[in-house]
């Protein structure tokens, strides 16, 4: 039997997973691997990458209010130093956001590719799917222009950073920090989530908002073979057929016209585009009576089926919301590009090890999810990051290692 059936038989049978479990899939081995290949240590005798790793990640878990400070304050906690076997010298806040501002992000960049490409989290996404979904969209995050080097000018004085992420079965695998004045667009920003070539272990569908209006965008994605599903509101459309309708109601929606179409007119678009046909089904909300209009190149599911995998999407913008009230996301701790790359990594990393321990073990609530994996640790798992560290729990709670520093 190979590793890669072990580890799935080994998943199926195991119905509850640990913190202990959900750590074991960043080990101390992998990130002192993965610091050999980038050389993300050298010259450096202070915070080291796997230090700066264990540090934002129990810090995002612990609180929901992140800076500098708080930082140096756990990281030179004598409970902190004993629990991770962290032998380092005193650092000030200012020599946290140095670090920051050069440590080479492909290291953590390296960690996020070795998650979203771990046996186990393609089970988790794949496991027995003939189809799977990915919801597509941005986030943004506005600060004063005086606090900011990067960024794109959308607002006078200030400075906004745009963020793209991929969501699949409500795990971050793909991430972008957008550069340049025309990613403003989500026309010119989205295609490059969802043209960027993965690893597909199943038939993929991307679903994304009313942002991309672009008629060539579309006709792009049809051409390289990428399904998707989204909303239009403004392009008109030439009826070419209509389909003979088998559901008419979904839970929320009244579904009017099923039908294949091509955009009335070729504006903008290239001449071996002008007559791509595409499917657009029609309908009208219960609750208000507003009509909706989904534009897709997926012919091998239901009307219902369509606009409810379109109402899913709505799982990206709790996502969005988690990472910025849970994991401090709206909030920068470093100014400059390289720092805002790094945090944006650690963040992704610390969703999806989350993410994993709220979806594997049925918890509702990503708070919840939080406060029952730090009881966890409380209990003495992490032995794989040190083999001194059951011990040093009896000494040293976890719990109370943030308050009291």
């Amino acid at each position: 039997m190979t590793l890669k059936k072990q580890t799935k038989n080994t998943m199926e049978k195991q119905k509850i997973w640990k913190a202990e479990d959900v750590i074991d899939l960043v080990p101390d081995t992998l990130l002192d691997t993965i610091a050999s290949e980038t050389g993300v240590d050298y010259s450096v005798k202070k915070l080291h990458g796997k230090h700066i790793f264990k540090l934002f990640l129990f810090a995002f878990l612990n609180g929901k209010s992140i800076s500098l400070r708080i930082l140096e304050a756990i990281f030179m906690s004598e409970k902190f130093k004993n629990l991770f076997n962290v032998q380092a010298k005193p650092v000030k806040h200012s020599a946290i956001g140095m670090r920051l501002a050069t440590i080479d992000y492909h290291y953590f960049e390296k960690i996020f590719e070795h998650l979203i490409r771990s046996p186990q989290l393609e089970n988790v996404l794949f496991d027995r799917r003939k189809i799977s979904v990915s919801k597509i969209d941005s986030t943004i995050v506005t600060l004063s222009a005086k606090l900011l080097k990067v960024g794109l000018d959308d607002n006078p004085g200030f400075k906004t950073l745009k963020f793209g992420v991929q969501l699949s079965g409500g795990i971050p695998v793909q991430v972008m920090l957008f550069k340049g004045q025309k990613y403003l667009s989500e026309d010119n920003a989205l295609p490059m989530l969802i043209l960027e070539k993965k690893r597909r272990k199943s038939l993929q569908i991307a679903i994304f908002d009313r942002g991309i209006q672009r008629k060539q965008n579309f006709a792009d994605f049809h051409a390289q073979g990428v399904f998707f599903i989204s909303r239009v509101s403004t392009q008109k459309m030439r009826v070419i057929e209509d389909a003979m309708l088998t559901e008419t109601e979904t839970p929320t929606l009244r579904i009017t016209a099923d039908q294949i179409v091509r955009f009335a007119n070729d504006e903008g678009m290239k001449k071996e585009s002008a007559n791509t046909s595409f499917r657009m089904i029609t309908g009208t909300t219960k609750d208000t009576n507003h009509a909706m209009k989904f534009l897709t190149n997926v012919l091998f599911l239901s009307a219902a089926e369509i606009t409810e995998l379109y109402k899913s999407r709505w799982e990206i913008e709790t996502f969005f919301k988690f990472i910025k009230q849970e994991m401090n996301f709206s909030h920068l701790l470093s100014r400059s590009e390289n720092g805002i790359t790094v945090v944006m990594f650690l963040t992704m990393i610390a969703a999806i090890l989350l993410t994993l321990y709220k979806k594997l073990n049925n918890i509702i609530g990503w708070a919840v999810a939080k406060i029952k994996f730090l009881d966890q640790l409380e209990s003495g798992v992490l032995h794989d990051w040190h083999a001194e560290i059951r011990p040093a729990f009896s000494l040293f709670p976890v719990a109370t290692i943030f308050n009291s520093s």
